[in-house]
């Protein structure tokens, strides 16, 4: 099960919301996702993350 608490990047606020009701920037999670050997889309998200920039 993940956490529902999720952080502000820009003001590091810890809310349960999907933006930041201060400043109105999107929240993250907090922890990544556990690791898994069976991962099914672990190829897909290490694509993802060579593409961003």
């Amino acid at each position: 099960m993940r956490s529902k608490i999720k952080r502000c990047r820009t003001c590091d606020l810890y809310t349960l919301k999907d933006n930041c009701p201060i400043c109105g920037a999107p929240a993250v999670q907090t922890k990544p996702p556990r690791f898994s050997p069976e991962d099914r889309y672990g190829r897909f998200r290490r694509a993802l993350r060579q593409e961003a920039p």
